[in-house]
């Protein structure tokens, strides 16, 4: 509750609408050739390497080290290694007298493979739809907000295949700290839906980071 008090806090006192820090984690496009993100928090610790693409889209590789809930639900290996490749793309933009609004669609589909337990493989692919939204108040700040739906099947050794489908609200924000840097946290929670070997559950699915953003030297 502090967490979300402090960001209605910050869009209640924003007076401008400049444009925010570059946006790797919400809907505002990249304005550098190229940047890097690195974060960790639960259930992960990751790396991608963000590219501006063509017309409306940003796309990315990365690769993560797992601990937890890759979905924020259900599917918890003991260690794992994935590698994912988002493709973002801006749909919707409104600047107003004391912010900015970016509207994106992101998917991302992805492969993780690991430990279960000792000795227990475990391999999931994913494929994650999401809403991203920035909300530009200040040039140093933006406000992250919107919906992701990440959508796991996987396999267990000696257990079979399982999934998690969790329905994720994330809040976030992304400071503008330096030319070329811009940290951020990101918090993403939900109901999580959990099914496997014929039976269904539902639970509390969260994911949690805090990261940075580095624009490349080769960026504008």
């Amino acid at each position: 509750m502090k967490f979300i008090s402090t960001l209605l806090l910050v869009l209640a006192i924003a007076s401008t609408a400049f444009a925010g820090p570059q946006s790797t984690i919400g809907g505002r496009r990249l304005d550098s050739d190229m940047a890097h993100q690195v974060r960790s928090g639960w259930p992960s610790t990751s790396y991608e390497w963000w590219n501006k693409g063509k017309g409306s889209l940003d796309w990315a590789l990365g690769g993560e080290l797992v601990y937890g809930p890759w979905s924020g639900a259900r599917d918890d290996p003991r260690i794992a290694f994935a590698l994912y490749a988002p493709l973002r793309f801006h749909l919707w933009d409104r600047t107003r007298p004391n912010a900015k609004t970016d509207l994106g669609i992101r998917f991302t589909p992805g492969l993780m493979a690991g430990s279960a337990a000792p000795q227990t493989a475990t391999v999931v692919t994913r494929a994650e739809i999401a809403v991203p939204v920035s909300i530009d108040v200040n040039p140093k700040l933006s406000v992250v907000t919107g919906a992701a739906v990440p959508v796991d099947l996987g396999w267990i050794e000696n257990v079979g295949f399982v999934g998690a489908i969790p329905l994720l609200v994330r809040l976030g924000i992304e400071i503008k700290a330096g030319d070329k840097v811009a940290p951020f946290v990101l918090m993403e929670v939900g109901p999580g839906f959990g099914f496997g070997q014929g039976a269904s559950n539902t639970t509390l699915a969260a994911r949690l980071w805090a990261g940075t953003t580095f624009w490349s030297v080769r960026g504008k």
